[in-house]
């Protein structure tokens, strides 16, 4: 007989070992929906709004020791692919690397001047903290069972390696802080040897270390992501006759930019506030609901489902979609107190 706490494990189980993915709510079909008339938002983008693109320059990463240029060169190359699978336009490299020492002054003086047309709207900027390595040495050990069989432990080296990214984000040309990320890996492995002093060559620490680099970028890359995430916008709603808590949101987010199946959206709008104080007049985004991403996603848009009438008739044309970034990136599962690659086990 199997015991009820055996049978309410294994869906947590195969949750674990699939990473729970998930293709989300398809909602009412497509085809049997109708448009339907909606307000325009007051701060509706313009035409040339919606061919925009906030432009993200991220330069070359600061390093000071020798054996950090792995940890550098691994961790640029997966944030970048990151932010652009995400639907970020980032400025070339050869770009970045004529900008860095500008940038570099602008950030400690507060003030970014460029001549000319300014070639990013946000710059990110990283440093190599640490990046080191480690070993312990563990002696042979042997104990017997029960049974009276000897099991045997052999002598053995750990080595780990512990990387941190310092990450930096301003906005240009007022050079105003966005945000300040810790961004930390581990990576560890270990082989058998009578050796005490756990010798190791080069090329394994340096492997040692690219893998705490990209572990340092899986697990935290979602905070510089929903940081960075670029707006989108609402273009119609349509529904099913007769059906009032349910709703497609034809959006600009597309399958270019980073739209997938079940993947949850959040919606704003824009509204022109003024300091009391200042007469400062400055746009803010004020959070009306979420939705999730169907399955009718294309090269110009995707539908988005939205559930509750309520909401469903606060949004309007113009309002702003951004996608939000789970903690693991696709591929992963978030369990005790880190990222595991999911597995297909179907």
């Amino acid at each position: 007989m199997i015991k009820p706490n055996i049978l309410l494990a294994l869906p947590l189980a195969i949750g674990v070992l699939t990473g729970c993915a998930s293709n989300g709510q398809d909602g009412p079909n497509l085809a049997d929906t109708q448009a339907v008339n909606i307000p325009k938002a007051v701060m509706a983008p313009s035409a040339d709004d919606l061919k925009a693109e906030h432009r993200i320059i991220m330069l070359p990463f600061e390093y000071a020791e020798t054996h950090h240029a792995s940890v550098a060169y691994t961790s640029y190359n997966e944030l970048e692919q990151a932010m652009m699978s995400s639907g970020n336009s980032m400025i070339e490299r050869d770009i970045a690397l004529k900008m860095r020492d500008e940038l570099l002054v602008a950030e400690k003086t507060g003030k970014y001047r460029t001549s000319g047309l300014q070639a990013a709207d946000i710059a990110v900027m990283a440093k190599v903290v640490k990046g080191g390595y480690s070993s312990s040495f563990s002696e042979r050990d042997s104990w017997t069972d029960k049974k009276g069989k000897t099991h045997v432990t052999p002598a053995s080296c750990e080595f780990r390696a512990d990387v941190t990214l310092h990450i930096r984000v301003y906005r240009l040309p007022e050079m105003s802080q966005m945000g300040t990320f810790e961004f930390d890996g581990r990576s560890s492995s270990d082989t058998e040897t009578n050796n005490s002093k756990c010798p190791i060559t080069e090329g394994q620490v340096n492997s040692l270390l690219k893998n705490a680099s990209s572990v340092a970028v899986r697990e935290h890359q979602y905070k510089l992501l929903n940081t960075l995430v670029p707006p989108f916008f609402v273009l119609e709603r349509r529904q099913k006759p007769g059906q009032r808590d349910e709703a497609l949101f034809r959006t600009t987010l597309s399958n270019t930019k980073g739209a997938k199946a079940g993947a949850k959206v959040n919606f704003f709008r824009r509204e022109l506030k003024q300091n009391p104080l200042t007469n400062e007049q400055t746009v803010e985004e004020i959070l009306i609901t979420e939705g999730t991403i169907t399955k009718e996603i294309d090269s110009n848009g995707s539908y988005v489902l939205v559930e509750k009438e309520a909401v469903i008739n606060k949004l309007q044309l113009g309002d702003v979609v951004k996608i939000e970034h789970d903690r693991c990136p696709d591929g992963f599962y978030w369990f005790l107190g880190s990222c595991h690659k999911s597995l297909n086990v179907f």
